[in-house]
């Protein structure tokens, strides 16, 4: 009798940054802290970096194909067999309703789940992961400039159109 494990298990701050696609440990390393995952015993549990990500828990059988590291535009295009600037408008004009939604927890690079993006370039039926009910779905810097205030009504003291006009005197 095979026993499946309790949990997913926890990366290190190396395969982390290899499944974020980051440039550097230091990045990674911010990444998360901005995030909020917290370290346990120098590991990052999968489950807080999937519910960072947005997504509910996931079943056992999905674990694999969520610790698959995520694909970038670059990785997209070679799908593709075109450039990255065609996987970049894929991304925008979606040919299909199949084509992966990518994800939104940071904004540059572009990334999509490996497991999706492989299903749909192979004509399969893309998987679909549960995502938190109360997770934004907007991309972080659309909803950092979506709580700005007006712009307070400008001053009666400064008025460039009477300051141009004794200029011209």
């Amino acid at each position: 009798m095979i026993t499946e494990p309790q949990t997913p298990g926890a990366a290190t701050l190396d395969e982390l940054r290899i499944y974020w696609r980051m440039p550097s440990l230091r990045a990674t390393r911010e990444l998360a802290n901005r995030l909020g995952l917290r370290r346990i015993a120098g590991r990052y549990p999968w489950f807080a970096i999937w519910v960072a990500e947005g997504l509910a828990a996931p079943a056992p059988r999905l674990w694999d194909q969520l610790k698959l590291p995520h694909m970038t535009t670059q990785d997209i295009a070679g799908l593709l067999q075109g450039s990255r600037r065609s996987a970049q408008r894929m991304d925008l004009k979606k040919p299909d309703a199949s084509f992966p939604e990518r994800l939104r927890f940071r904004s540059k690079p572009k990334l999509w789940r490996q497991a999706q993006a492989n299903a749909w370039a192979a004509g399969l039926p893309v998987p679909v992961y549960k995502q938190l009910p109360d997770h934004p779905r907007r991309a972080p810097m659309e909803a950092a400039t979506m709580k700005t205030q007006p712009s307070p009504k400008p001053s009666g003291i400064f008025n460039p159109f009477l300051e141009q006009r004794f200029s011209d005197v």
